[in-house]
């Protein structure tokens, strides 16, 4: 009897524990804050800047969890991020989705590779200004390189 009363009462208490978000506040640029909060396949983006605030809600098809990452991928100074999550198969690939800062509207764009679908395995190459990724064609893995000096601003 007191076994069923522990195990209702431990089943209770699991069902009253809020679901874990992770959250993360950086500033892409000087003056500008923004806030991420994921949760589940869900990413919540708020920016808050002097002319300027934002916040929206970008959905992911994920199975497995989802990470952040922060770096600035295209290169002009401003804080990037990008979320990324393992291969559902063997986990042997990660894919993810980057999302520029853009200074003249103060607010995120997701970027889109040169080459290929997505951006798989993703490297940032600081030395040559590029994003380096994995496709596949006719079932060959190729090598994206993605720039930004031919990109607008």
């Amino acid at each position: 009897m007191h076994f069923k009363t522990l195990a209702l009462s431990l089943l209770g208490l699991l069902w009253t524990i809020p679901s874990l978000a992770e959250t993360a506040t950086f500033s892409p640029t000087q003056g500008v804050e923004t806030t991420l909060v994921l949760k589940g396949s869900t990413l919540n983006v708020a920016v808050k800047g002097e002319t300027h605030n934002e916040s929206r809600t970008v959905d992911f098809e994920a199975v497995n969890e989802l990470h952040m990452q922060f770096d600035d991928f295209n290169f002009d100074g401003a804080q990037d991020f990008a979320i990324w999550q393992l291969d559902d198969g063997m986990g042997t690939y990660d894919y993810y989705r980057v999302f520029i800062y853009q200074v003249k509207t103060g607010t995120f764009e997701e970027l889109q590779p040169d080459g290929g679908d997505g951006f798989v395995n993703l490297r940032v190459d600081k030395k040559r200004k590029a994003l380096l990724s994995t496709y596949w064609e006719m079932n060959i893995t190729k090598q994206c390189v993605t720039r930004f000096s031919k990109r607008k601003a």
